[in-house]
């Protein structure tokens, strides 16, 4: 197998999202599905490539992006910091 950067962080990355999506709570159904989907992707695809010996494969710079995005969307639906959960807020008072 060959681990480099780009399969490294692939799979960091998907196992993430898939702990995210599974686990915060708060999080919408459509929200947590594509978390799932996408991290399954990710760590799917990152294992698949360390194991090829021959070939060339691509990442797109979206494998380092996309997913630093998506934690930090789930988190902030997860813990009210969006429009809705900012109207919530000023509810209360």
């Amino acid at each position: 197998m060959h681990w480099g950067v780009h399969e490294v962080f692939s799979v960091i990355s998907g196992i993430i999202l898939l702990v995210c999506g599974l686990l915060l709570p708060n999080v919408t159904v459509k929200d947590r599905a594509w978390s799932v989907i996408g991290g399954a992707f990710l760590l799917v695809y990152g294992i698949y490539v360390a194991k090829q010996t021959t070939g060339t494969y691509v990442f797109p710079v979206g494998v380092f992006i996309i997913p630093v995005g998506a934690v930090i969307y789930l988190l902030a639906a997860a813990f009210g910091v969006t429009e809705s959960g900012a109207a919530r807020v000023g509810d209360d008072e």
